[in-house]
C-alpha cells in the first residue's frame, strides 16, 4: 500500500476540504493509498513524524494562500518534494494557471495520475515566499481584507463586491522600481510581480505563451489615471491581454527587483497579508518547486 499524506485548509472556500473529506479518504483509499491528514498549520508537527522525502504523495487541497503556505514550509526547510495542488478555495488563481479542473473528481485524478512541473517561486524580502503573485495598490488589499465567512458565503463574489468598495478610495503611490535592465518611476495604482496568468479571479491577465519556469516574472505597473476613460482604457489592456499597447501600463520581466517608496505600502502575497514596506527586494528562484497537475 502506497502513503499519502493529505494536506489540507478546514476554513478554505465553503470548507470543501472539511465536508468531503470522507470522500475524499474513501477517493484515495480506493486507489489502495493510506492517507494521512495534516492540517497546513500543524506541518511542523507532521515533520517530527515523518519522512517527507519517503512518502509516495503529497496532496495539498486549499486555496492560494493554503498552497504557498504548504510550498513555503517544503522550500524553507529545504525539503525537496513533488507536491499535487487539489483547488478547494475560493478564487483559486493558480490553479487556473496550472491548468488544473475545477470539477473535484477529476482534479483528485491528476493528483495521483498527473506529472509534475517545475514552477518558479518569489523570495520577498530574503524570508517571506508567494508561488504567484506579490502585489500593492488598487484591489490587493480585497483578498485579504474580506473576512473568510464572506468568501465562504459568497466565494469569488466577495471579492468582487469589496473591490467596488475600494475603488471609491482609489489612490496611487510614488515607487522607484530597479529592475534587471532599467529603473522605472512614477505613481502607481497597482503594481505586480506575478507568475500568473488569472489574478483576483480576473483570467488571462498576462499574455497566455508567459512561462512559469523561465527563471523571470512578469511585472506590470499601473501609472495613476487622469480620467475616467483613461481607466476604462486600462481595463480593456488587461482585458484583453495586450497591456503592452496602453501607455499607462508598464509591462516588463525582470528576474529581481527592488523597489523604494517614501511611505509605508501595503503588500498581498498569494492573497495574504504581506506586511507594510517602505523598501522590497524581490528575486526568482528558479524552479524552486515541483506541483503536480
Amino acid at each position: 500500500m502506497k502513503h499519502l499524506l493529505y494536506i489540507y485548509n478546514p476554513t478554505a472556500g465553503m470548507n470543501k476540504s472539511r465536508k468531503n473529506m470522507q470522500e475524499i479518504v474513501d477517493f484515495y483509499e480506493k486507489r489502495d493509498y493510506m492517507v494521512t491528514l495534516c492540517q497546513t498549520k500543524k506541518l511542523e508537527e507532521c515533520k517530527e513524524i515523518l519522512d517527507f522525502t519517503k512518502l509516495d504523495s503529497i496532496v495539498c487541497s486549499g486555496g492560494d494562500g493554503t498552497l504557498n503556505m504548504t510550498l513555503s514550509f517544503f522550500i524553507k526547510e529545504k525539503i525537496d518534494v513533488e507536491v499535487a495542488y487539489l483547488p478547494t478555495g475560493s478564487t483559486n488563481d493558480f490553479a487556473y494557471t496550472l491548468g488544473i479542473p475545477e470539477d473535484m473528481e477529476k482534479a483528485m485524478l491528476r493528483t495521483v495520475e498527473g506529472s509534475a512541473r517545475s514552477v518558479d517561486v518569489g523570495c520577498f524580502n530574503a524570508n517571506c515566499f508567494f508561488i504567484y503573485v506579490a502585489a500593492f495598490g488598487i484591489f490587493t488589499k480585497v483578498s485579504y481584507a474580506t473576512s473568510q465567512k464572506a468568501k465562504n458565503l459568497l466565494g469569488h463574489t466577495a471579492y468582487i463586491l469589496e473591490g467596488i468598495k475600494e475603488l471609491s478610495e482609489l489612490r496611487s503611490y510614488y515607487v522607484e522600481a530597479e529592475l534587471e535592465a532599467e529603473s522605472i518611476c512614477g505613481n502607481f495604482i497597482l503594481g505586480l510581480v506575478t507568475n500568473s496568468l488569472s489574478i483576483g479571479g480576473i483570467r488571462k491577465v498576462l499574455p497566455s505563451d508567459m512561462l512559469l519556469n523561465d527563471g523571470k516574472f512578469e511585472v506590470i505597473f499601473i501609472r495613476e489615471p487622469k480620467n475616467i476613460g483613461e481607466l476604462n482604457g486600462i481595463a480593456v489592456s488587461l482585458l484583453t491581454e495586450k497591456p503592452e499597447e496602453n501607455a499607462n501600463i508598464i509591462y516588463r520581466k525582470t528576474d529581481k527587483l527592488i523597489l523604494r517608496s517614501e511611505e509605508e505600502i501595503s503588500w498581498a502575497l498569494d492573497g495574504e497579508f504581506g506586511g507594510d514596506r517602505k523598501t522590497v527586494t524581490i528575486e526568482n528562484i528558479h524552479n524552486a518547486c515541483r506541483i503536480i497537475c
